[in-house]
């Protein structure tokens, strides 16, 4: 066909123009209609738990979304979401990263955020009438101070265990101790030559304990002579201890596990292995992908490991034959642990994982709203108690379903696992400084029912990054111990602490209690999702 001659197109250029803004006209209005900037509020969440939640979006030149995030519950405010999102095709705005779909209906945004099936939904508002966290009716009682204390040098991450009056503990300087615990005297230090990240397993006659340096130690129980040291993987542990710029925060380490007449443990070179406890021989060993760095768990024919990254692995007891295998969001907060027939495992994404013992198989999945989870879980029935890191909640959760029965904010980082005794749970919170939050340590003593904070016992600020209670609380009779990460072992009067709780007035209290604020200085920015 014989082309148009260059003037014919010349005298049609001012037609052409006009149609083509003609044709532009729709699209740009439509494009003006569908401009979602200025700020949404809403709810997100499932059937297990809804939280307030809002989102403000402002379009850059180009029609794409930054994002600035408010989520009460989280304590986050104007927090800037990484990236970008962008209207597809179908008119949903997606960001792949943050598991978000939204779309428009009825002057409502709908869809998905954060992941894990929560759904959301957001009408236009402001940011004021976005709901705040409950405030405390009532502040906390004051819980007496520790009767004791044993100064044993290095910082301590692991739990005291508690045998027949004894707390044995190890620290990061090195040294297995035996600490009586009618007035913190010593009763022997073994000096192991390797950091101690993990807590011991005590028989009648002998204390396990696994160190940095690769070994898994046995030692008399009497004297803290060691009787043996066993490899348990390939090469020391390297680890990345906490620091104000690090985002590993590497502070736990494999606990022995008991059973069958042997003891079970993984390696951070991702080895599982069953020794002998009388001689530390290897009974089997079974390679798998990936470090582990926390103990492992039990149903009686079953381990369950985690890895690294972010597996869970189930393995024949007796032969270490793999027989299931579950995929995390993330690395794992804590240890697995067992619990009627469910495995529940934790991750850094801000999930909590309830799996089928038997299969693998996914039962549900709990939101943490972006927090870490460190914590193991302790149990009552159905009910689940667990805490956490920057959410600095202590959760009650059914184990059923998965729905969250309370939360309540203890003011620090509750890494430990609560401590349930009679009508009450005990915590321990740890702090830090410089953070973007703001957090306290001490001890806290919750009403077991309803989650009411009733006392706390405050500790002073520490010296270095972190202070407080990392790792469990432990008891025996009437004393309740606690370990500082700063190298403090502490004995309360169990009595006291709880006579002091039984006082407080039965107004509920669900807000943050008064502790101790982290040093004045400036804080570091908030860091982004």
């Amino acid at each position: 066909m014989e082309q148009p001659k260059a003037n014919t197109l010349h005298r049609h250029l001012p037609l052409l123009a006009v149609l083509a803004c003609l044709l532009l006209l729709p699209a740009r209005a439509a494009s003006a209609a569908d401009d979602l900037s200025g700020y949404w509020l809403g709810e997100i969440g499932s059937p297990r738990e809804k939280v307030s939640i809002g989102l403000n979006l402002q379009a850059d030149a180009n029609g794409r979304y930054d994002m600035q995030l408010d989520l009460p519950i989280a304590h986050l405010r104007s927090l800037p979401l990484h990236g970008k999102a962008d209207l597809d095709d179908s008119n949903t705005l997606v960001h792949r990263t943050l598991h978000m779909a939204l779309r428009m209906q009825d002057k409502e945004l709908t869809g998905t955020l954060l992941g894990s099936g929560e759904r959301l939904r957001l009408r236009r508002g402001t940011p004021a009438a976005l709901p705040n966290e409950s405030a405390a009716n009532t502040a906390p009682q004051a819980l007496p101070g520790p009767r004791w204390k044993a100064h044993l040098g290095g910082q301590i991450f692991a739990s005291p265990v508690v045998a027949d009056g004894i707390a044995y503990i190890g620290t990061t300087a090195g040294t297995l101790f035996a600490i009586d615990l009618a007035d913190g005297s010593l009763r022997w230090g073994s000096a192991l030559g390797y950091p101690v990240y993990a807590s011991a397993q005590v028989t009648d006659d002998a204390v396990f304990i696994s160190s940095d340096g690769g070994y898994l130690h046995r030692l008399d129980r009497k004297t803290g002579r060691e009787q043996w040291r066993s490899s348990i993987q390939d090469a020391r542990s390297s680890r990345e201890p906490p620091q104000p710029q690090s985002a590993a925060w590497e502070w736990q380490g494999p606990r022995p596990l008991l059973g069958n007449g042997q003891i079970y443990i993984g390696g951070s070179d991702g080895s599982v292995q069953a020794l002998d406890m009388r001689t530390g021989a290897s009974r089997w060993k079974r390679q798998l992908a990936g470090r582990i760095q926390h103990g492992l768990a039990s149903d009686g024919t079953q381990l369950f490991a985690i890895t690294e990254a972010g597996v869970v692995q189930a393995l024949n007891a007796r032969t270490g034959t793999p027989l299931w295998q579950y995929r995390l969001a993330a690395r794992p907060g804590a240890a697995p642990v067992v619990h009627r027939g469910r495995v529940f495992c934790n991750d850094r994404s801000g999930v909590l994982h309830a799996i089928d013992a038997s299969t693998g198989n996914p039962l549900w999945l709990t939101q943490f709203w972006t927090s870490w989870i460190e914590s193991e879980p302790s149990f009552d029935g159905n009910t689940l108690y667990i805490g956490s890191s920057d959410l600095r909640k202590v959760s009650a959760i059914d184990i059923v379903s998965g729905r969250v029965l309370w939360r309540t904010d203890v003011g620090g980082w509750s890494w430990g696992t609560p401590l349930a005794l009679g009508d009450h749970l005990l915590v321990g919170m740890a702090a830090g400084h410089p953070y973007f939050l703001e957090h306290g340590a001490g001890v806290g003593v919750l009403d077991r029912r309803d989650g009411r904070l009733l006392a706390t016992h405050a500790l002073p600020s520490g010296r270095g990054f972190q202070w407080g209670i990392a790792g469990n609380l432990a008891h025996h009779a009437n004393v309740l111990v606690a370990a500082d990460i700063e190298g403090v072992l502490m004995g309360f009067a169990l009595d006291a602490m709880i006579q002091s709780s039984t006082a407080t007035t039965a107004q509920v209290s669900v807000g943050p209690p008064v502790l101790p604020s982290s040093p004045s200085g400036s804080q570091q920015p908030q860091h982004q999702l």
